[in-house]
């Protein structure tokens, strides 16, 4: 379908201003077709990229056809083809549920093993190649040092900067040996905020020898190991840029100074959705995508509005033309998109391989991640594995995205139907409204209680304290994140799934029911917790 013409290496002062603009930007849409408007953005405005968030995936050969109709629609305006993007890091971010879901970072930090992880960053792009997509906006390379973190958490491989390097860099090389671009994020590191960049902006005060100790160890170990991009993020460095109005993104220190000039980083820069609130109800969108290539971006995520995409767009050109951006800096990030195109697609490829082949290889190897890193925390009285011939209560509480990243999947049945696969007698008790909860246990009941951010909830701690207070055999487990042990440190039998994926659920099911061991190893520590 691509033809080799199209992106062949042309002599960049031959291309029209508004092509080269176009080719800078990666949109997102609605639905599970090409709306009017992404179509018109491809073919009169020279869209160079769209991403995929979960509004546009129904099936594997839906999402297959929808990579091919968008590619036709750029090879009919005589444009490169596009790169087409998603979030699939695993875990809570999973724009794939049906498909390539690995367990989260987290998870896999516990697991602390990465040749596995570089053998499933291959499945997993494998997976996402056969159906056309060709860049994954992962690993997340921040190191989540702060347990109140509302929007990294799980999504990291955890708080020690030189596991998270070594695991990202090899997952993000199991991705590009697929032919998959990886995209490591969030430069220079969203690990140590309180701040969600996209509700407000957070400001990181650290001094700089903290981020060299800290926050740039990983996408250094990544850099090193030849990642294809890193994406930017809305956050406040004032050590490096001395205002703690500025977003990194809109940085020349940091984008250009650190990540070019002192890392030596050559690859694509992306830029994190101008249309986060960090940068929208700031500078506004299309005056941050200006600053932002100004800064050293290559390319620009507007994911949402196509008002905000065009102009965005066209304000870029006016920026250009006015002088307010040198041509110089779009003719460069223009040829480093371009270059990268060819790389992709020189040999009119757009999509490739057998999807249900790759699935059942991400899905394999899924499976033996997750049964890596459950972590049995603490088990004190020896409470796991329960004695399956005996019955199982099984206490879920209700939950929900904790940022606008996510995707919202959690239900505490899914919990329930992975220890029902087993020949053992368990009681469903879910709860919607902890506050008016009263548990019906008498003493010696099995229970499992299955938290989700405890933390920010006084109702399911209490609730966990008087079953625990009732005399029975408890084992509390977080689906969520580990950090709910300090809502109740003296808890004696405690595990943690980082996640509910639908594999890391199985595993978990394994473990509380003695079919295998939960062998992780905690990755994050948990204040006031020994």
């Amino acid at each position: 379908m691509t033809d080799n013409a199209s992106i062949t290496e042309r002599r960049v002062q031959a291309v029209p201003l508004e092509e080269k603009v176009g080719q800078l930007f990666v949109a997102g849409f609605d639905g599970t077709e090409p709306t009017d408007d992404i179509e018109q953005l491809v073919s009169s405005h020279h869209l160079g990229g769209v991403i995929y968030f979960s509004r546009n995936i129904d099936s594997p050969g839906q999402v297959a056809s929808l990579s091919d109709h968008l590619q036709t629609i750029a090879h009919d305006a005589g444009q490169p083809p596009l790169l087409i993007a998603t979030d699939q890091e695993g875990g809570v971010v999973s724009r794939f549920d049906w498909g390539a879901q690995l367990p989260s970072q987290m998870a896999l930090g516990a697991t602390r093993d990465p040749d596995t992880l570089r053998t499933a960053g291959e499945t997993v792009g494998e997976e996402l190649a056969s159906l056309g997509i060709s860049m994954n906006f992962a690993p997340v390379l921040d190191v989540n040092n702060n347990p109140e973190n509302p929007v990294i958490g799980v999504r990291s491989f955890g708080d020690d900067p030189d596991l998270v390097g070594e695991l990202g860099a090899a997952l993000a090389s199991g991705f590009q040996s697929a032919g998959v671009a990886a995209c490591g994020k969030h430069f220079p590191g969203h690990g140590d905020t309180e701040t969600d960049s996209h509700r407000s902006l957070p400001v990181v005060p650290h001094d700089r020898d903290r981020l060299e100790a800290v926050e740039f160890v990983p996408f250094r170990r990544a850099i090193d190991a030849g990642i294809d991009a890193l994406m930017t993020t809305h956050i406040a460095f004032p050590a490096i840029t001395g205002d703690e109005t500025l977003p990194a993104t809109l940085s020349e220190d940091v984008l250009t100074g650190i990540l070019r000039e002192e890392f030596g980083f050559d690859g694509l820069l992306v830029s994190d959705c101008l249309e986060m609130n960090a940068i929208s109800e700031t500078v506004g969108t299309a005056e941050g995508a200006v600053q932002a290539l100004n800064a050293g971006c290559d390319i620009v995520l507007v994911s949402h509005s196509p008002e905000r995409q065009r102009d965005a767009i066209e304000r870029v050109v006016a920026a250009v033309e006015s002088g307010e951006i040198p041509e110089s800096r779009i003719d460069s990030a223009f040829e480093r998109v371009q270059r990268y195109k060819r790389q992709q697609f020189g040999d009119g490829r757009t999509g490739s391989g057998d999807w249900q082949a790759a699935v059942e290889q991400s899905r394999t190897v899924a499976r033996e991640l997750a049964r890596e890193s459950v972590t049995v925390v603490r088990d004190r009285t020896e409470t796991v594995p329960f004695d399956t011939s005996e019955p199982i209560h099984f206490v879920g509480f209700a939950g929900s995205a904790q940022s606008d990243a996510e995707d919202d999947r959690y239900d505490p049945a899914d919990l329930l139907a992975s220890l029902a696969q087993h020949d053992v007698e368990v009681h469903f008790h879910q709860i919607v409204d902890p506050a008016g909860y009263d548990h019906p246990f008498d003493g010696g009941e099995q229970v499992a209680v299955a938290t989700y951010h405890a933390r920010s909830n006084p109702e399911q701690e209490r609730v966990v304290s008087e079953i625990a207070d009732a005399g029975t055999e408890l084992a509390v487990v977080s689906v969520r994140d580990p950090y709910d042990l300090a809502a109740f440190p003296d808890v004696s039998t405690y595990l943690t799934s980082y996640g509910y994926s639908p594999a890391m659920l199985d595993a978990l099911a394994d473990v509380l029911l003695g079919r295998t061991e939960g062998s992780g190893t905690l990755p994050v520590t948990i204040p006031g917790v020994e």
